[in-house]
C-alpha cells in the first residue's frame, strides 16, 4: 500500500517532504519520534535516524519506500538540495517556524500538501478497514472482561488502567487516547480526567476508550450503571441518547454532508426537549489518529463517502448530575452505516 505516491499523485510538485510522526506513519506504515519523508516521481525514502535504522529496514523491506540514515533535518534538507527541487510540498500546519525559515533559504516554491493527505487518510482501504476492524474487536473484548471484575470501591483511575492492560494483554499497540473512566456526576464532564473516586452502587459509569493496531485507532463509549437505579431521569435520558444514536446510524448515508449527519441525532434528541443538553459534534473520523477527516458536526461541509470511518457519538450532559455518551466507530459501505462494534448498546445494570 503505496500511500507515498497516492499522496505525491494529487499534488501539483517536483518533491514532497513530510516530518509530522502522524503523516509520517501514514505514508511508511512505520511509526518513530524522528524522520522525514522525502517523495517524487521516481523514488520514496524513509530518512530516519540510528536509533529507528534497523527496525525501519526489516518492516519495510521490499516495500515502496527506501531507508537511509539522516542524524538530522539539515541532512535530509541537502538532499532535497541535490535533487534541484523547484516546487517542495509540505503540510503548511505542521511546518514550525524554524523550519520555514530553513525552507526558505533553500530559494524553493512551497505548496501546501494538507488537503491531499486530508482527502487521501478519510478514505480507507481494505487493510486499513481490516486494523480498524481488529482495533475495534480488541476494545470490545477489553470491556466485555472489565465488567466482570468491576468491584464497588474501584476507583476511576484503577478501571482505566484495568482497561488498558486488557487492550494490550488482547493484541492492542497501544491505546488511541488517554482512556475516560467517570463515575456518577464526573461523567457530566464530556473528557473527564479519571481521579480518585470510587465506584458506588446505584451510580452511572461512562467509559471512553480504544486502541491501536496496525497503526489505527479504534474509539468506542459505554455509559451504564453499576447497580440498580431508580433514577427515573437517568433511564429517559439514556433511552433519548439511544434513539438518536440508533436514528442516525440508520439514516446517515454517503453523499451526507457532516452537517446534515449530525442534524439527524439532534433532531431526535431535540424531539425530547434535550437537544441543548447535547454540547459537542456527532463524530469525527478515525484512523492513523483519533481525531482526522471527515467531521459530522453543525457545521460540516465533508461530504460522507464509502470506506470512510468516523464515530457516532451521541450525548447529553446535566452539570452535576450525570452524563451519557454512546459511541461506535462505523464505517459506510453500499452507501450505509456498518458498524465495527457489536456489545449491546442497551442501557446495562451489572
Amino acid at each position: 500500500m503505496d500511500n507515498t505516491k497516492k499522496v505525491f499523485r494529487a499534488i501539483d510538485a517536483d518533491g514532497m517532504l513530510t516530518g509530522s510522526p502522524d503523516l509520517r506513519a501514514y505514508l511508511t506504515g512505520f511509526a518513530s519520534s524522528f524522520g522525514f519523508v522525502y517523495t517524487d516521481a521516481q523514488e520514496s525514502i524513509f530518512f530516519t535516524d540510528p536509533r529507528y535504522a534497523e527496525a525501519a529496514k526489516s518492516a519495510l523491506k521490499n516495500q515502496f519506500i527506501a531507508v537511509e540514515i539522516a542524524k538530522s533535518e539539515d541532512a535530509v534538507l541537502d538532499y532535497i538540495r541535490s535533487k534541484k527541487v523547484r516546487r517542495l510540498a509540505v503540510p503548511f500546519s505542521r511546518v514550525t517556524l524554524p523550519q520555514e525559515e530553513k525552507l526558505r533559504k533553500l530559494h524553493l516554491k512551497t505548496v501546501d500538501s494538507d488537503p491531499a493527505f486530508r482527502a487521501a487518510m478519510s478514505v480507507k482501504s481494505a487493510e486499513e478497514l481490516a486494523c480498524v476492524r481488529r482495533a475495534s474487536e480488541i476494545a470490545e473484548q477489553a470491556y466485555a472482561s472489565l465488567l466482570g471484575e468491576l468491584k464497588e470501591g474501584m476507583t476511576e483511575n484503577e478501571v482505566a488502567a484495568l482497561l488498558e492492560y486488557k487492550m494490550r494483554l488482547a493484541g492492542a499497540q497501544d491505546r488511541s487516547f488517554e482512556t475516560i473512566a467517570a463515575f456518577g456526576r464526573n461523567s457530566s464532564v464530556p473528557h473527564h480526567a479519571p481521579g480518585q473516586d470510587k465506584l458506588q452502587r446505584g451510580t452511572p459509569v461512562l467509559l471512553d476508550f480504544g486502541c491501536r493496531f496496525g497503526g489505527y485507532c479504534s474509539d468506542i463509549t459505554r455509559t451504564f450503571l453499576f447497580g440498580k437505579s431508580d433514577d427515573a431521569d437517568f433511564a429517559a435520558a439514556y433511552e433519548a441518547v439511544y434513539d438518536a444514536h440508533r436514528a442516525a446510524a440508520d439514516a446517515i448515508t454517503s453523499g451526507m454532508t457532516g452537517q446534515a449527519a449530525d442534524a439527524i441525532a439532534r433532531e431526535s434528541l431535540a424531539s425530547r426537549g434535550l437537544d441543548k443538553f447535547f454540547t459537542h459534534s456527532l463524530g469525527h473520523g478515525i484512523g492513523v489518529n483519533i481525531h482526522e477527516a471527515p467531521t459530522l458536526g453543525p457545521n460540516s461541509k465533508d461530504v460522507l463517502q464509502d470506506n470512510m470511518v468516523f464515530s457516532i457519538e451521541p450525548g447529553v450532559y446535566f452539570e452535576g448530575k450525570f452524563g451519557i455518551r454512546i459511541e461506535d466507530s462505523v464505517t459506510l459501505s453500499g452507501g450505509t452505516v456498518v458498524s465495527f462494534m457489536h456489545s449491546d448498546k442497551k442501557l446495562t445494570v451489572l
